[in-house]
């Protein structure tokens, strides 16, 4: 509708209003819908946006302030952590038991595989620690050490064989523990009356040795009587060889074999197997040597269980228990080699 056409409506008094009408039709329309125009705010909501504002910067300044109290609390409780580990840390360097308890492995001939099992129980009752023992035979675990240069100890059967490990610069240190002497082993009673070597040697009996190259008793053997000339009269009447000491004397209780060459201690855990003594194994002794391996990372736990091994009131105690041939002198069981565990 034009103006005119209101005027003319209206009446000479409202043509005076027109002065206060809307220009345009848009604001006409904002005022028909209860809104305000364009560039025009309401009283409300300026005073809903200032509260806001407010109400944020209020949260804003509150949170920066926890923020500056909590900071120094922080680095205090990080400070005193890092202090409790570092004093961790240090306890563990000069703590004698943290080493002491520190896992070492053995690598153990299988002619000690009793006495050894029961000092490594006694060592972890008495320290809490733990040994693991791999037995074997002597050539066997000396061939494991060469190709892994893994584990801490090595004891074989005869110190030969740590003379071949030292050789090859495999160990650092070397310790005397007991002897061992060859026999001839017979099921008790000796049905088969076997008295000395050459009865060994008839047709009629089945005589096993352990393995002359892998074996220590067999090493052991094939030396002595090599010394007298009859290692190859005996190696002929032999009927099977076996890889250790162990599987000889199983194979006589079993009855698979009438006799076979053993070392008098093992024969300790052998109640049915007897011991003959024959002249031609009289320089049959094997010297039982401990070595720790060069390439050991835990040398001072090492030296530790290996202290243990010949202190007289605990491993030569169980040596000598077992029919090992201990030296009284502890002087006979001084290191050899390096003194220092550490090189």
């Amino acid at each position: 509708m034009s103006r005119l056409a209101i005027a003319s409506k209206l009446g000479t008094s409202g043509t005076g209003n027109l002065r206060n009408w809307p220009l345009t039709e848009q604001a006409t329309s904002d005022a028909s819908a209860g809104t305000a125009p364009a560039g025009n705010v309401s009283p409300r909501r300026s005073q809903t946006n200032a509260s806001d504002r407010h109400t944020f910067m209020n949260r804003v300044f509150v949170l920066l302030i926890a923020l500056i109290v909590a900071l120094p609390i922080l680095l205090l409780q990080l400070a005193r952590t890092d202090s409790v580990e570092s004093g961790r840390d240090s306890l563990a360097d000069t703590d004698p038991t943290s080493e002491r308890r520190s896992a070492i492995t053995l690598f153990c001939a299988a002619s000690n595989q009793a006495v050894v099992q029961k000092i490594v129980e006694d060592y972890r009752r008495d320290f809490d620690s733990e040994v693991y023992v791999n037995f074997g035979s002597s050539q066997s675990l000396l061939s494991q050490i060469e190709a892994s240069r893994t584990g801490d100890l090595f004891m074989p059967a005869d110190a030969s064989f740590l003379e071949a490990a030292r050789s090859k610069g495999l160990l650092s240190q070397t310790i005397p523990v007991a002897r061992m002497r060859a026999v001839i082993a017979v099921p008790s009673g000796n049905p088969k009356a076997i008295r000395s070597l050459a009865d060994c040697l008839r047709p009629q009996i089945r005589f096993v040795q352990a393995n002359s190259d892998a074996a220590g008793i067999g090493h052991l053997t094939r030396s002595a009587l090599d010394a007298l000339g009859i290692w190859n009269r005996v190696d002929r009447a032999t009927t099977a060889y076996r890889g250790n000491v162990t599987e000889v004397a199983n194979d006589i209780v079993v009855g698979s074999a009438d006799a076979g060459i053993v070392y008098d201690a093992i024969l300790h855990d052998y109640p049915d197997l007897h011991p003959v003594s024959v002249p031609e194994l009289d320089d049959a002794v094997s010297n039982v040597e401990i070595g720790i391996i060069s390439t050991s990372p835990r040398k001072q736990s090492a030296a530790r269980f290996v202290e243990y091994l010949t202190a007289d009131q605990h491993g030569r105690k169980r040596y000598r228990e077992f029919g090992f041939d201990v030296p009284l002198d502890r002087s006979d069981n001084g290191p050899r080699g390096s003194n220092n565990p550490e090189d």
